[in-house]
C-alpha cells in the first residue's frame, strides 16, 4: 500500500482491446490436429504458426482421439 495516504496523485489506466474469441470450425481444427501430427516436437510451433496455445492444441488432438481423421463422440449418460 502507498505510504502517502493523502496523496492526491492519480494513475491512467489503458485499456487494450485483444477482441473478441476467435471461433474455429472442425474442419479447420482436424487441419491443425493433422499438422501437428506431421513431425515429432511438432506441437509448439504449430500452436505458434495458428496462433493458439499448446493448451488448446492439446485439447484438440485429444478430441479427436488416436484417429484424427474420425472423430470421436462423446456419449452422456
Amino acid at each position: 500500500m502507498d505510504s502517502h495516504k493523502g496523496s492526491t496523485q492519480l494513475e491512467r489506466l489503458e485499456v487494450v482491446e485483444t477482441g473478441r474469441r476467435r471461433r474455429w470450425s472442425d474442419d479447420e481444427k482436424l487441419r491443425i490436429v493433422t499438422e501437428s501430427l506431421q513431425a515429432p516436437r511438432a506441437i509448439s510451433s504449430t500452436a505458434r504458426r495458428h496462433g493458439i496455445s499448446r493448451s488448446l492444441l492439446m485439447t484438440w488432438r485429444r478430441s479427436f482421439g488416436p484417429d484424427p481423421a474420425r472423430p470421436r463422440e462423446v456419449y452422456l449418460p
